[in-house]
């Protein structure tokens, strides 16, 4: 049976948003737990606060199975704000959490473009999902005007450590200092350079 093929769109140009895309989204940041809390928690802060324009979905017909989050220009896919924070965990908790976060957030300023994150559905693996995201990515990248895009990945994570090494990128150095300061694993710098014929390889 031949599958759909897969559509992405830029999130601020659809119409198809639904709370379950917004809810899946604020579901990762999961290495920064010991700021945002559970899954529940980071979509009650984040929810409200998500940039579009900073978010690709991929969709088979009418069901969403993958998304790309990126940063350029000093936005990234959240900016949510003090307040959700302080009602969350009060106005001293609320206001140190949000100044971590914001840290975490200006920390990434670094990168010129920079992948956020990128996710697709387990029944949806293995299918090219990923691939077709990732040169999508490629794409805001260079509309935007970069030359480069970045991403960190967890040390310990081989199997997307393989996938983007076989989309061409090849890693900077290991920010293993990240976790002695704060406890989150042990990541990767990893770069690809663009060329404005560069393609992604089929996998």
């Amino acid at each position: 049976m031949q599958r759909e093929p897969v559509r992405i769109v830029l999130a601020s140009r659809t119409s198809e948003l639904t709370p379950a895309i917004a809810r899946w989204i604020t579901s990762g940041r999961g290495s920064l737990a010991f700021i945002l809390g559970d899954e529940e928690c980071r979509h009650r802060l984040l929810a409200d606060g998500i940039n579009w324009d900073r978010v690709l979905v991929a969709y088979r017909g009418a069901d969403a199975i993958g998304y790309a989050a990126f940063k350029h220009h000093r936005r990234g896919p959240f900016s949510p704000g003090s307040g959700p924070f302080v009602r969350e965990f009060g106005r001293l908790g609320g206001t140190l959490r949000y100044g971590l976060f914001m840290v975490s957030e200006w920390r990434e300023w670094c990168y010129g473009f920079y992948l956020y994150g990128l996710r697709v559905r387990k029944v949806a693996r293995r299918q090219g999902v990923a691939s077709a995201l990732l040169q999508a990515v490629f794409e805001q990248a260079r509309g935007s005007g970069h030359e480069k895009v970045e991403l960190e990945v967890q040390a310990k994570n081989l199997a997307a450590r393989a996938f983007y090494a076989h989309h061409g990128f090849v890693s900077i150095r290991t920010m293993s200092w990240l976790s002695r300061l704060v406890p989150i694993p042990t990541v990767i710098n990893q770069r690809r350079t663009l060329s404005p014929l560069s393609r992604v390889p089929p996998k």
